[in-house]
């Protein structure tokens, strides 16, 4: 038998705004929304979303899986071999110093770790080359559902020297 899944909007007490409320493999999910009016057209997208045969929720995919399906897509796009070259470079080195991960183990906190160790090793041109790669790898993920969406939102941060003021 099929069920329907429900969603539901409410108000929460001592905060403004609505919510949509939904579960989704088995966990309860929550967006908070400015207005009544946008919440029950979330409501009712989501409610499409849950009962159709479209899947919204995160694929679970290991490392290596993820970096074949990401080097074949970078060679549909064309990229040249030379940038194809620093990518696998980048993802190497991230592997080496993090180890193995699968997507839901890859967090910010992981990534902080991978930016403090490998800043040690290189100068900083070469690790800002490194994050901007596993930033294209990251964002890739999450359009693919294999990453939750917070990854893509968060981004990694790029620490900065500090400037000399002039006086």
């Amino acid at each position: 038998m099929n069920d329907m899944k429900k969603v539901w909007i409410y108000k929460r007490s001592n905060t403004k705004g609505w919510w949509c409320g939904w579960y989704e493999s088995g966990k309860r999910k929550a967006k908070a929304l400015p207005s009544k009016e946008l919440a029950e057209h979330f409501k009712h997208i989501k409610y499409t979303q849950l009962n159709s045969d479209v899947f919204t929720g995160q694929v679970l995919a290991d490392w290596s899986q993820m970096i074949g399906e990401y080097r074949e897509a970078k060679n549909v796009q064309g990229v040249t071999e030379g940038t194809l070259y620093e990518i696998a470079l980048s993802l190497r080195n991230f592997e080496r110093l993090v180890g193995k991960c699968n997507s839901k183990q890859i967090t910010q906190h992981i990534m902080d770790k991978f930016i403090l160790e490998r800043g040690t090793e290189v100068s900083r041109p070469t690790l800002n080359k490194d994050i901007r790669n596993l930033k294209t790898f990251i964002n890739w993920c999450s359009g693919k559902q294999v990453l939750e969406r917070k990854h893509k939102n968060q981004g990694i941060e790029r620490g900065r020297k500090a400037r000399k003021v002039v006086e």
